[in-house]
């Protein structure tokens, strides 16, 4: 059941496409015929080798100074108990001397910033205080759903309250 004109049609594609592949054939014969590689002309420029190096004569040999010896300067040479014989070895800070002394100016810096703030702290001037210390109450572990009302209506069965707050940020200072 081929239909012919389809046959026809096949034939036609594959007859045009064999006359191409014979072109294809022959154009890369004719590319190798003009050069071992099959490169063209225009890329073989660019594989030119470079015209040869001038030449140059080579440098001239220079004469240095003759090799003299020590034997004049021996005199000038420091003697055994002068300062200069052996000059003074530098003390260098082990790991452990390093270590030590960073700790020392630490603490040292320390106290003195402690001696410091304890001259400017004044706990009757303390902006975060409000109220009476003694009749506080903290509260610790709370859930992050937790509000202010919640808190006060638990904490109303045990008697009456003036202020709630629940501190979220608190400044770390160092």
């Amino acid at each position: 059941m081929e239909d012919p004109l389809l046959r026809n049609q096949n034939a036609a594609v594959q007859a045009r496409t064999k006359a191409q592949n014979r072109a294809n054939v022959l154009q890369l014969k004719l590319i190798g015929q003009s050069h071992p590689t099959g490169l063209t002309a225009n890329l073989l420029k660019l594989f030119e080798p470079r015209p040869p190096l001038e030449y140059k004569p080579p440098p001239e040999k220079r004469k240095c100074p003759p090799l003299t010896g020590m034997a004049q300067f021996v005199s000038k040479f420091a003697e055994p108990g002068e300062p200069e014989y052996s000059p003074p070895v530098p003390v260098v800070e082990t790991p452990a001397e390093r270590r030590a002394r960073v700790h020392k100016l630490r603490l040292e810096k320390g106290a003195a910033k402690a001696a410091e703030e304890l001259e400017k702290y004044d706990p009757h001037n303390d902006p975060n205080i409000s109220g009476d210390p003694y009749k506080t109450l903290f509260v610790a572990r709370l859930s992050y759903e937790t509000t202010e009302s919640r808190i006060k209506r638990e904490f109303e069965s045990y008697g009456a309250i003036k202020r709630v707050g629940i501190l979220n940020m608190f400044k770390r200072v160092r």
